[in-house]
């Protein structure tokens, strides 16, 4: 029995299968899950697919076609399913990836059932890094802005962008990743870190907590990042002056 205030999420990378198929991967997800967990229901369940609008989509982006799940197929044959699922008591809502195609993730927002939560990008630079997989700036802030408008839950993800807002990236990666080209974009950000005195990587997190987000997913390697980030949230948001130097950091409108 998990203690109190905890609650459980799971997520299904579903892709896009036949129509057949969607059940049984999805029900397999939740299964595995609750057995590995020893529990009866998920609080929330995930699809992490990127709902993207139709196949043509899917095209441009082959080597990411795995993770993307179209819009029709989402709405005629997915939502049915995971509110099947709710209904069923296996889980007790559902949400969705907001690193989808950001246009599609607003619609989806706004229909009718709606999602109970959507995980949205959280950081400086409004950036999902590789996982961007459309053309055009990603909206992170007008997703969750249309997450607030329609009574959704916001958990905020990618608060340190893959390690573009730490000190330093702990891999080795091409010039021309785009987790390299955010890393570059925030040196200004780095600054104002040393200029504060405290880690680009706990700024980042308190200024992804000081976003309209419920919680804030972290990714972390090992303890000390994770007392950092226990830190970064007992020392709450940022003040909003904070919040405007960390802005004028980073060039906006840039995204292609």
């Amino acid at each position: 029995r998990q203690p109190d205030g905890v609650r459980i999420t799971s997520k299904c990378n579903l892709g896009n299968p036949s129509p057949e198929e969607i059940e049984p991967l999805l029900r397999q997800s939740i299964e595995g899950s609750l057995g590995r967990l020893q529990l009866s229901q998920l609080d929330l369940f995930f699809l992490h697919s990127n709902v993207v609008p139709d196949e043509d989509h899917r095209a441009q982006w082959p080597d990411a076609a795995h993770r993307m799940t179209l819009y029709p197929t989402f709405v005629e044959r997915t939502r049915p399913v995971l509110e099947r699922l709710v209904g069923e008591g296996l889980i007790g809502a559902w949400g969705l990836t907001g690193i989808g195609h950001p246009d599609i993730i607003i619609k989806l927002l706004g229909a009718r059932p709606a999602p109970a939560a959507v995980q949205c990008i959280a950081n400086l630079l409004d950036s999902p890094g590789g996982l961007k997989f459309f053309h055009g700036p990603a909206k992170p802030r007008a997703i969750m802005a249309a997450a607030r408008a329609n009574e959704v839950g916001v958990m905020g993800i990618r608060a340190v962008q893959a390690g573009a807002l730490t000190s330093a990236i702990d891999r080795l990666l091409p010039v021309d990743h785009p987790e390299t080209q955010d890393f570059a974009r925030a040196a200004g950000f780095r600054r104002l870190a040393d200029e504060i005195g405290v880690t680009p990587a706990a700024l980042a997190h308190r200024y992804a907590l000081s976003l309209d987000v419920d919680t804030l997913v972290l990714g972390v390697k090992n303890r000390m990042e994770l007392a950092e980030c226990v830190a970064a949230a007992d020392a709450g948001p940022l003040p909003p002056e904070v919040m405007a130097r960390a802005d004028q950091t980073v060039p906006r409108g840039e995204e292609t």
